[in-house]
């Protein structure tokens, strides 16, 4: 039996879509400090965040790691910063190389 409920429950980085496709331009550049605002009422970031670029990787792969939500906002991870503690999105562009191959 599936529940309904369940599917349509908020995952933790959904807060980080919202924000993003209603407050991003082509690019959006966050602190760390923002983020652990944007996900209250969670945790804030993880502390692996915090510690290795490699959490900020572009990859739907992890879903415990903020990428999806993002990516979901049509945002990738350009730059981090961890010493002070920022990251860089740009919004991903729509591709014309479909269009120049005719």
């Amino acid at each position: 039996m599936t529940n309904h409920y369940q599917s349509k429950r908020e995952r933790k980085y959904d807060a980080v879509t919202r924000y993003m496709m209603s407050n991003g331009g082509s690019q959006v550049t966050l602190t760390f400090t923002q983020f652990d605002e944007i996900l209250f009422p969670y945790s804030g970031l993880p502390k692996s965040a915090r510690t290795t670029e490699d959490w900020w990787a572009n990859d739907y792969k992890y879903p415990e790691k903020g990428a999806y939500g993002w990516l979901n906002a049509g945002y990738e991870v350009v730059r981090v910063n961890l010493e002070k503690e920022y990251v860089v999105f740009n919004k991903l562009m729509k591709s014309t190389f479909l269009l120049e191959k005719e």
